[in-house]
């Protein structure tokens, strides 16, 4: 072996150990002690679910324990943009043979609007662009909600998340919150963008599997009392009608692989060790133009 593919393998060796120590460090986090009852069933006419609540705040009770301290959380719809509708929240998604997996599913959806069509090109494909961003806020388990807490560490296995021919998936997840890194599935497809205060994850644009990883990704929070998600869109005049609806999951204890990230690329640190901010801004500067001639 060459010093350098010796240097090389100790590198890659390093990275899965990082991230497997990471995984363990996790408080695993289980959504499926709702407080509101569900109030709605067959979210945007899917089978997804079928149950789910359509408030734009949900509070779930002893999420994780820290210290022996119980913690809380709520989840809360902070925004709507451009012609897309949040449609409501699926707790303890992905339950198998009634076992909780805890998983949570998030459910918005494009709502038919497009620009008008333009007299010169009238068979011209058109866009529309926007989404929903939400919180998830840690609090003391005490049921009031009202004291928040700092939790050491944390991870999102966020899956479902794929894209069709015709609409676009992204997240966005911000270092503000704690945003610590990230790890790609495998084949998924799944491509990502550093943006100086922020990660953009782009799905590759194929139907792939609502209740495995296949189409998934991780990221990785420390101290952190509160995490913000921008979930947007981009969807097309080609897209088929009825397949205007846009869903994640959000496996807070990486229950859907049982802890085992052989399947995952290496963890990737936030900010990126020697990118430069610069290069950041000036791909976030492309990204927007795109998404302005697109839409």
């Amino acid at each position: 072996m060459t010093p350098r593919n010796a240097l090389v393998t100790a590198a890659l060796m390093a990275c899965g150990a990082l991230s497997s120590a990471r995984a363990q460090n996790l408080l695993p986090l289980d959504f499926s002690q709702n407080v509101q009852a569900v109030n709605a069933i067959y979210p945007n006419n899917s089978t997804l679910g079928p149950e789910y609540y359509n408030g734009l705040s949900f509070d779930f009770r002893n999420v994780t324990t820290q210290g022996g301290q119980a913690v809380d959380a709520r989840v809360s719809v902070i925004g709507t943009e451009g012609n897309y509708n949040f449609v409501g929240w699926i707790p303890d998604y992905n339950s198998d043979a009634g076992q909780p997996d805890g998983d949570l599913g998030v459910y918005y959806r494009h709502n038919g609007w497009f620009p008008p069509v333009d007299p010169q090109n009238p068979d011209a494909e058109r866009f529309s662009t926007g989404g929903m961003a939400f919180t998830i806020s840690f609090f003391v388990g005490d049921g009031t909600f009202t004291t928040s807490t700092v939790l050491s560490e944390v991870g999102f296995l966020i899956y479902d998340f794929d894209g069709e021919p015709g609409q676009s998936e992204l997240i966005r997840t911000y270092l503000s919150d704690g945003f610590a890194g990230y790890q790609i599935r495998n084949g998924s497809g799944i491509d990502t963008h550093f943006q100086g205060d922020s990660q953009l994850f782009e799905a590759p644009g194929t139907n792939l599997s609502e209740t495995g990883p296949e189409g998934s990704f991780i990221a990785y929070y420390q101290n952190t009392s509160q995490i913000r998600f921008d979930l947007f869109s981009t969807t097309s005049t080609n897209n088929p009608p009825g397949n205007n609806g846009i869903f994640a999951s959000f496996d807070g204890d990486l229950g859907i692989v049982g802890g085992n990230l052989s399947g995952y690329g290496a963890f990737v640190a936030i900010p990126e060790p020697g990118t430069p901010l610069l290069a950041g801004t000036a791909l976030a500067g492309l990204l927007l133009r795109r998404s302005r001639t697109r839409s």
